[in-house]
């Protein structure tokens, strides 16, 4: 993947409106995910360690990103819907607020998302 177009994307998205969706948490994606031509959705989560100001809606500084990049819109479309379901999860939240500890992360995404990493082709 060529990461200078996909920053290009990410930023081109987000000059539409903040991926920010609060308690320090964004989500920045393209607006048309097929445009990277990958072969199988992507989630990257980053923890950075000076917040950065995202225009969150609850005006808290963003912390803790994921990426997302999907072949298809309809994988784009699963994968956000089943990621903003799982922050939606106040313990998942608490551990994401304590990155370090990977398979705590992992382990529990999987307890409040089963098909987590089955994304719709």
């Amino acid at each position: 993947m060529d990461v200078d177009f996909l920053l290009q994307v990410l930023l081109a998205r987000e000059s539409l409106g903040s991926t920010a969706i609060g308690n320090g948490i964004a989500i920045p994606h393209p607006r048309s995910p097929i445009v990277l031509h990958v072969s199988r959705p992507i989630i990257s989560l980053s923890f950075l360690e000076t917040p950065i100001d995202f225009d969150a809606p609850d005006g808290v500084p963003v912390n803790i990103i994921f990426t997302l990049v999907s072949p298809t819109i309809r994988a784009h479309l699963h994968l956000l819907s089943r990621l903003s379901y799982a922050l939606k999860d106040e313990s998942w939240r608490k551990i994401l607020a304590q990155p370090g500890i990977r398979e705590e992360i992992l382990d529990r995404l999987k307890q409040i998302e089963p098909d987590f990493g089955k994304a719709a082709s």
